[in-house]
């Protein structure tokens, strides 16, 4: 890096750490973050995941999440804001890897915007999900293997600027990846092929690799052994029967829309689009030559396609790719400019690559307006007009009002798991998440024992008997699988229990008998 680059680092990612905190804290909520999170405050209680609850995940967030609790506190804002300092983590990373790679201060800050105005980065990185804890890792094994050159490769590669042993940080921070969400395991042929290609001494580095790796995946490896069972269903068996007849990998009609809105959508889809087309070019037309590039675009390929393959697909899968994109095509933009031209064209050259990065933040201001202030077309808000029970305000009073109605450690049913999140009650056992009913009922009873799940009718029996003291109604609906908001308060109501708090659309009921509030 050059000095410039270096006195600008700490600046860049202290305004990252602001931009990205500012966005946590007013993003609307997705709905997969409220058994997230209560999946790490149960993980704090002692509880370990598939074997105390289910949880169709990689192992590795809710326990990262438990340690930084018993840091930070437990609180939606602590949660966001620990996610939003991954998010400036990657950022920071990403700058310093490009400006040492081009030895440009201004390719990495052009990194920086293009990663920070991303829609698939701000709506989907500062907020709870696997995303932000994954990728970082992922980057950083990927920065050791580009350091790791031999002097006689051909193009004039310098020699490798790290120790043969730092490898071994590669593959743990790859395990960490893996841990944390699966499907990235499908790197691994590329992690080697790169180690290979290197030449002598590939073999010892690749060794240092496995070792790391070795370490990295205790976690998941230890879940495993202490029940195979439960640690397939959760990861595998569960993700084939909740896409009914089209199994782990199918339904590719619903998949190819996907991609198709990826690229082709009106705001996202011109970012996505920009980025690999720009990649592409310069594959085709210069051969990205460079290394980092290279291995960068490699990497986005084919996370691009392991993206594509768990059913159901969503856009937000892709926002992994976006940072290793990023790389591809600034580093190959900047040896274009580099190459030999004669002065008119490289200044039409470079104003074309300033409005592309203009165009490209203006690009994400539509998208910045719906994830953080509209709600329109977020994915969990099905019209404008829930946005506001989406918010960390309403459901945090959501979950005081719980505190305020119930004992510590009193068991509640609430149909979606992020209202019991940091309060002193605990999930009714089945209660902890909003996706088993999915596939609840193709399970004979003693398997949805095993996996601690619920049917529709089991939720219906548990309302029948008044077996919790507290029913939480609210952020729900159809998409969830399970019985939706009117349904449940008619339930509710049949079953006895009496309405005692609403709280903008949420309502919260209590079993009869009990003192008043």
């Amino acid at each position: 890096m050059t000095r410039t680059s270096k006195w600008l680092f700490l600046p860049i990612f202290l305004l990252q750490a602001a931009f990205f905190l500012f966005v946590s804290q007013h993003r609307f909520i997705d709905s997969d973050e409220g058994y997230y999170q209560l999946a790490s405050q149960l993980v704090m209680q002692h509880k370990t995941v598939y074997l105390d609850f289910f949880y169709p995940q990689a192992p590795l967030l809710p326990y990262a999440y438990a340690l930084w609790f018993k840091l930070a506190g437990v609180s939606w804002f602590s949660a966001r804001a620990f996610a939003a300092l991954q998010t400036a983590v990657l950022g920071a990373l990403l700058y310093q890897h490009v400006c040492r790679e081009t030895r440009k201060w201004i390719a990495g800050l052009a990194a920086v915007l293009l990663f920070a105005s991303s829609s698939l980065i701000f709506a989907w990185f500062p907020i709870v999900k696997t995303f932000p804890l994954a990728t970082p890792f992922l980057f950083v094994a990927y920065m050791i293997l580009t350091r790791m050159r031999v002097a006689s490769r051909s193009g004039g590669e310098p020699p490798s600027s790290l120790p043969d042993w730092t490898l071994a940080i590669a593959g743990f921070c790859f395990a960490i990846s893996v841990d944390t969400r699966s499907y990235v395991i499908a790197l691994a042929p590329v992690l080697v092929w790169w180690i290979i290609r290197q030449r002598s001494p590939w073999l010892r580095r690749l060794l240092w690799s496995l070792i790391g790796f070795a370490i990295g995946i205790i976690p998941s490896l230890a879940l495993f052994l202490a029940s195979p069972d439960a640690f397939l269903f959760n990861n595998l068996r569960y993700h084939a029967l909740r896409s009914g007849g089209s199994g782990l990998i199918g339904n590719w009609k619903d998949k190819l829309a996907v991609v198709a809105a990826t690229f082709g959508g009106r705001f996202t889809g011109f970012q996505f689009s920009a980025l690999s087309l720009t990649c592409g070019f310069m594959l085709v037309r210069h051969r990205m030559k460079r290394d980092s590039a290279l291995l960068a675009f490699v990497i986005a390929v084919v996370l691009g396609i392991v993206s594509i393959l768990p059913t159901p697909l969503a856009m937000q899968y892709f926002s992994m790719v976006v940072p290793f994109l990023i790389v591809a095509a600034v580093c190959s933009v900047s040896d274009f400019l580099e190459t030999p031209q004669a002065p008119r064209e490289v200044r039409r050259a470079r104003t074309i690559c300033a409005v592309a990065i203009a165009a490209f933040v203006l690009a994400g201001v539509p998208a910045f307006r719906q994830y953080l202030f509209t709600g329109y077309k977020v994915p969990g808000v099905t019209e404008p007009s829930e946005a506001p029970n989406w918010t960390l305000t309403q459901v945090t009073a959501v979950s005081r009002a719980i505190d305020q109605l119930s004992r510590p450690g009193e068991p509640v049913i609430a149909f979606w798991p992020g209202y019991v999140f940091g309060t002193h009650a605990t999930p009714y056992p089945g209660f902890e998440d909003h996706f088993g009913i999915f596939v609840a009922g193709r399970l004979s009873e003693e398997q949805r024992a095993k996996y601690h799940l619920l049917t529709g009718e089991d939720m219906d029996e548990i309302l029948h008997h008044q077996q919790a003291p507290l029913v939480v109604i609210g952020n729900q609906g159809p998409w969830v699988g399970g019985p939706d908001y009117d349904s449940s308060i008619a339930v509710t109501r049949r079953s006895g229990y009496r309405l005692v708090k609403v709280v903008g659309d949420t309502a919260i009921f209590q079993r009869p008998g009990l003192p008043s509030p």
